[in-house]
């Protein structure tokens, strides 16, 4: 993961204390531009929540940690491509 993902993020206005926060990386027709909406609480935290790579939310004390966090978000619902299971065979069977 890079050590700054502001590069990577960016936050729209939609109001005085309130962002959509997204993904530079996809495509801006794409829907999944969005990672998530963001709010500054009143007591100056903000909190996320996540539209892309699952449901729920995290609050963040300041604007880097909310990008720090979304980098893992998109980190950990990253696909992982794993080797599929070998199907378990019949032993062959005995001479008779």
């Amino acid at each position: 993961m890079p050590d700054d993902p502001a590069p990577r993020f960016r936050l729209q206005p939609l109001g005085r204390d309130c962002w959509r926060l997204c993904d530079s990386a996809v495509a801006e027709a794409d829907a999944e531009v969005v990672l998530a909406y963001v709010e500054r609480r009143s007591d100056g935290r903000y909190e996320a929540t996540w539209v892309r790579g699952g449901a729920g939310s995290a609050l963040f004390g300041s604007v880097d940690a909310l990008l720090s966090g979304a980098a893992r978000h998109l980190a950990e619902c990253a696909p992982r491509r794993v080797k599929p299971r070998p199907i378990a065979h019949r032993p062959p069977l005995a001479p008779i």
